[in-house]
């Protein structure tokens, strides 16, 4: 159970995800621009942003909300237009990124790290750290299975 959760961003297309979300928080608050979520400063333990396309947030309102949530969980949830964005920009700590694909296991996950029970992912993490992050516990190469999978 989440205890406090900001949501950002626009639901449209990505509802599944929301409605799971909004359930598992005790207190939510949805704003509609990243502009919104800064002037509303208030602490919270669980971020989520939905992010449709690339370059749909501007750098100089990206920076001062990583700052200013430093403290909390940060998820950034990305639809399909922003498959190329680890290599083609870098506005979001590669870290924090996810697909929408992906979304409801990182929630999880997130759950998890809230919860105490994991280890949580620096945001400074290399793309071979995220993707070892992302699959801990999967199938490996030689045909032995660890406990689960988290794609």
């Amino acid at each position: 159970m989440i205890d406090s959760l900001l949501l950002i961003g626009r639901p449209a297309g990505m509802e599944l995800l929301v409605a799971e979300v909004l359930q598992l928080a005790r207190m939510a608050r949805v704003c509609g621009s990243l502009a919104s979520a800064i002037s509303l400063a208030e602490q919270t333990e669980l971020v989520i942003v939905l992010q449709h396309w690339s370059d749909e947030y501007p750098a100089v309102e990206i920076q001062p909300l990583l700052e200013l949530y430093a403290s909390s969980r940060l998820m950034v949830v990305q639809g399909p237009w922003c498959c190329s964005d680890r290599r083609n920009r870098q506005l979001w700590p590669s870290a924090i990124c996810v697909s929408i694909e992906s979304a409801l296991t990182r929630l999880h996950v997130e759950l998890e790290i809230i919860g105490g029970k994991r280890t949580p992912l620096p945001w400074t993490a290399g793309l071979d750290e995220i993707f070892a992050f992302d699959h801990a516990g999967c199938h490996v190469p030689d045909g032995s299975q660890q406990s689960s999978c988290h794609v």
